[in-house]
């Protein structure tokens, strides 16, 4: 026992009160980890200052929706119905997630200070598969205030994916401009250039 108490009292003596925070930091970030309760909560902590990393791109050419991903049927969590064909005429920003994925939750920031600045000018859909009670809690919990999407049909051939969160971007023609796997930061100066250019095309082509 004596051991393991001058193990410590050098242990102190030695580090640095920043090494010693960050140690600390490093031990409960473990133990949340850890913990099923909070692990996804904690991984999503991890990975959020990783995410400028990962940078979103255009197509080399876009990609025009079919008729039938038009018709892709989706459901609010107020019970409200609609198909993927009612956004077209602005951009579009199409969002799969779960509640239970970490990288997920990583990016949601990201989307979160997006969608204050360009909510009223660009369509933003956040598709889950998750039972409706289930994300109406989860919604609630982290008081997101994004609009969330459950899809009544299954997901079109063009849109499909066996990951997430995969993210899509659409432009006011109905043309796939931005297809990306994993997260990425959404609201970096790249993603805004892009949506800034779509909106001013967007704008003159109605004009015209």
């Amino acid at each position: 026992m004596e051991f393991f108490k001058n193990y410590f009292r050098n242990l102190l003596t030695r580090k640095s009160k920043l090494s010693l925070a960050l140690d600390l930091i490093i031990v409960l970030l473990a133990i949340f980890i850890m913990v099923p309760q909070t692990r996804k909560s904690a991984i999503a902590l991890v990975l959020r200052p990783t995410v400028f990393i990962y940078q979103p791109s255009l197509l080399k050419q876009p990609i025009p929706l079919f008729t039938t991903s038009l018709d892709w049927h989706l459901r609010t969590l107020n019970g409200d119905t609609c198909t993927l064909a009612d956004f077209i005429g602005k951009p579009t920003i199409i969002n799969y997630w779960a509640s239970w994925c970490s990288p997920c939750l990583a990016e949601m920031r990201q989307f979160r200070s997006l969608y204050a600045d360009y909510g009223d000018k660009v369509n933003f859909l956040f598709i889950t598969n998750e039972k409706r009670t289930d994300v109406a809690k989860f919604v609630k919990k982290k008081n997101l205030n994004l609009p969330v999407y459950l899809p009544i049909k299954r997901y079109p051939e063009q849109l499909s994916t066996n990951t997430l969160p995969v993210t899509f971007l659409i432009d006011a023609e109905g043309n796939i401009l931005m297809r990306k796997s994993g997260m990425a930061q959404w609201n970096g100066q790249k993603m805004r250039t892009i949506l800034d250019a779509m909106l001013t095309k967007t704008e003159n082509d109605n004009e015209n």
